[in-house]
Order: C-alpha cells, then sequence, then structure tokens
C-alpha cells in the first residue's frame, strides 16, 4: 500500500534561519576586509628615532681606531757581565739620567780574574824590560865586532899601500905582497859579513821586541776587559728618560745580554692604533690623523702600517707632528681618526644603523609633513666613521630615518608622531 509524501514548506519567517544567514553575511565581510582593505601603517614617536638629513658637499672619509701613547725611544738596559743582583736601587716610574745607578751586580770570579791578569802584565813588562836590556848589549856587541873589522881593514890596506912600491922595486918578494893583497881581501869580506850580520841582527832584535811587546799588550788588554766588566756590573742608564720597568730582582743570575730594565724617553711619544682589517686596504703611509687624548686633540702622520693581522685589527704607527697637550704620557688611551680621502660634490648622510659600505639596503625615507615614512630602496657607496656616501635612491635635503628599524622592515610605510 503507497503511503502518500507530505512536501513541507520552508517558512523564511523562521527565526534560526535568520540567524544563520547572518552568520554568513558577517563572515564574508571580515574575509573581504582582510582581502582587500590595506592594514592600518604602525607609528613610532620622533623623538624615538634618529633623523638624518641628506647633504651634498665635500664628504671626507675616515677611518678610527682606537689605541695607546707608546715612547718612540726605548732602550733595554741589558747585563754585559754576568753576575748575581746585589741591589735594585730605582723603582719604575723614576725620572733617570745617563748616570742614574739603577741596579748593582757582583762576581768574584771577574775579580780573581782581573788580578791574575795583572800579575801576568806585570811579569810581561819585567820580561819586556829584560829582553831590552839583553838586546842593546847584543847589539854594542855586535857594533864593536863591525868596528874591530873596519880596523882591521884599513891596517891591511895601509900596509898594501907601504908595500906596493917595494914590491915594484923587487925590494920585497912578490910572495909577501900576494899575501898582504890576500889579507886585505879577507879584511872586506870580514867586513862584509859584520856588517850584514849587524844588519840581521837589528832585525832579529826589533822581532824579539815586538813579540814581547805584544805580550804586554796582550796582557794590558785582558786588565782593560775584566776592569770595563766589573764597571758594567754597575748598571746605569743609557739615556735621560722614565725608567718604564725592572726585570730583575734581588739575589737573581744574570747573564750577558740579559734585559736588567727598560728607559723610555718621555719627550718623544708616538701613537700605536688598532685598525679593523677590513679597514685598512685603503690607508697609505703619510694619510693625515688626527688624535684625542681625552685632554685635547693632537696632529700626526700614519708612520708604519704593520704587515700581520692580530685579533682581526692592524696595527698603524702614527707620528705626532703637533703638540701634546698636558699630560700626555705612555700608555695613555687615545683615539685615532685617519682621513682617508675627500670626495667633492657628493650626496651623504649619518651612517645608518648596521650598514656597509658599497651595498644596496633600505631606509624609511620621511614625506615633506613628516607625519609618515615610507621605505625606499637606497644605494650606499663609500663609508666613514659616522656617514656614508649616497649613490641612489635619495636627494639633497630628503630626510631619511638612520636608527634600526628592522621591526618594520615588514611595511612599506610608518607613521610618524609627535
Amino acid at each position: 500500500m503507497d503511503i502518500p509524501v507530505k512536501k513541507r514548506h520552508v517558512s523564511m519567517a523562521n527565526p534560526y534561519i535568520k540567524w544563520g544567514i547572518g552568520v554568513i553575511c558577517l563572515c564574508a565581510l571580515v574575509v573581504l576586509s582582510v582581502r582587500f582593505l590595506k592594514a592600518a601603517a604602525p607609528s613610532v614617536k620622533q623623538q624615538d628615532v634618529w633623523i638624518s638629513s641628506v647633504k651634498q658637499g665635500s664628504f671626507t672619509r675616515a677611518v678610527r681606531g682606537v689605541g695607546v701613547l707608546v715612547p718612540s725611544e726605548i732602550r733595554w738596559i741589558a747585563a754585559n757581565s754576568p753576575g748575581r743582583v746585589e741591589r735594585v736601587l730605582v723603582k719604575p716610574g723614576a725620572m733617570v739620567t745617563k748616570d742614574t745607578v739603577i741596579a748593582e751586580l757582583s762576581n768574584p770570579d771577574l775579580q780573581s780574574l782581573l788580578q791574575q791578569a795583572r800579575w801576568e802584565l806585570d811579569a810581561a813588562e819585567a820580561n819586556l824590560l829584560a829582553l831590552n836590556a839583553q838586546l842593546q848589549e847584543q847589539t854594542l856587541e855586535q857594533e864593536l865586532l863591525v868596528t874591530q873589522a873596519k880596523m882591521a881593514l884599513a891596517s891591511a890596506q895601509l900596509k898594501e899601500k907601504a908595500e906596493q912600491p917595494l914590491a915594484i922595486k923587487s925590494i920585497i918578494s912578490e910572495l909577501d905582497f900576494a899575501n898582504t893583497q890576500l889579507n886585505t881581501e879577507q879584511r872586506k869580506a870580514e867586513l862584509s859579513i859584520r856588517i850584514k850580520t849587524q844588519a840581521r841582527r837589528t832585525e832579529v832584535v826589533e822581532a824579539k821586541l815586538l813579540a814581547e811587546q805584544a805580550t804586554v799588550r796582550k796582557f794590558k788588554n785582558m786588565v782593560a776587559l775584566y776592569e770595563s766588566q766589573i764597571a758594567a756590573l754597575v748598571i746605569t742608564s743609557d739615556i735621560d728618560g722614565v725608567l718604564q720597568q725592572v726585570s730583575v730582582d734581588v739575589g737573581q743570575r744574570i747573564e750577558v745580554g740579559g734585559n736588567i730594565a727598560r728607559v723610555a724617553r718621555p719627550d718623544s711619544l708616538m701613537a700605536e692604533l688598532q685598525i679593523q682589517e677590513n679597514r685598512v686596504q685603503d690607508l697609505q703611509l703619510g694619510f693625515p690623523v688626527t688624535l684625542d687624548t681625552r685632554n685635547g686633540l693632537v696632529e700626526g702622520l700614519v708612520k708604519r702600517i704593520d704587515p700581520r693581522v692580530d685579533n682581526g685589527n692592524v696595527q698603524v704607527d702614527v707620528e705626532i707632528t703637533g703638540t701634546l697637550p698636558l699630560g700626555a704620557r705612555p700608555d695613555l688611551s687615545v683615539t685615532g681618526t685617519i682621513v682617508v680621502e675627500k670626495i667633492e660634490n657628493a650626496l651623504y648622510i649619518d651612517r645608518p644603523s648596521g650598514a656597509a659600505a658599497l651595498t644596496d639596503t633600505k631606509l624609511f625615507t620621511l614625506s615633506e609633513g613628516e607625519s609618515q615614512a615610507e621605505l625606499r630602496n637606497i644605494k650606499l657607496g663609500k663609508a666613514s666613521v659616522s656617514s656614508i656616501q649616497v649613490l641612489a635612491g635619495l636627494q639633497p635635503g630628503d630626510a631619511v630615518i638612520v636608527s634600526d628599524m628592522t621591526e618594520f622592515n615588514q611595511h612599506s610605510a610608518i607613521d610618524i608622531v609627535q
């Protein structure tokens, strides 16, 4: 048996249906507003941000570093003689002169060596005197022999001269006259030998004297050496200046060349600056430097750039050309600003937070009324200590926010409130 189905008529007047349609419409409006309506811009207070104006003119590139003043002339006082430290008479920080005694050493061995050298010198000088007297006596004997040979030759020549007329007249035999002539020749040869012997003897005498004199000089030099080594046990400063460091203690054994003290001239200072390694490539010798001593400014020039990198820094030595202010002393902390170059007719602004040279960045640029700032692409050029060059994206007179705005980078604009 078929049962007829009755169709129900839904009335729009039903309150549940009205509520459902209302909820659907509300959701549709929310979706449309999120999709098509623009989000409200965030706001910041003007006093909470750092606003810089774009300037045009001479742009000075500079590099800054911190460092200390150091003496340009430092002298390490080293031991010239081995010894044990007996006394330290001056403490670091005192003014010293070339005659100031810093420390005293002792060395009994040097005293013994000096006494022994003096004894040997006395003996050598006595031997030299004895040898000199002996050689003078031998020289006189040799001169006597030469004189006797000369007299014998003269006698033989007289005899020959007297017998020659007699031999011609045959008063004496030819054999006797020949013996007389032979005797004269013999005396000539004897005199020649005596003269040569005398010359040779003179050379021998001079050689013996030179040898003995060399021995005397040897012991004199030894005495002088030991005396200078003993004198060097009293340690004095080589220059006038400030005693910066004493490296020994009483009772310590010091060898030759060991450092004892360090003296610096306080009137001759230079600066040692530490510059970040990525900022050194443009530096050159002779670049001008301004040093801030916290008590005044002084001018200088780059004197040396260390080729090594130490903990990310490079040491730059600065020669001071100006007059140091009162109170300047070694180890005083200073800040140095080195001028690298000047670029004429350049656009530049205060250096934004985290901005690097020769990069592209985004900065908020203020509108004319300074009530809103919109994010703009900026091309940066060369950087200095507190400013940076602008290559594109800004015009002279534009105002930009250069403080850290990282939290607003997802927004294209921000409102500036007073």
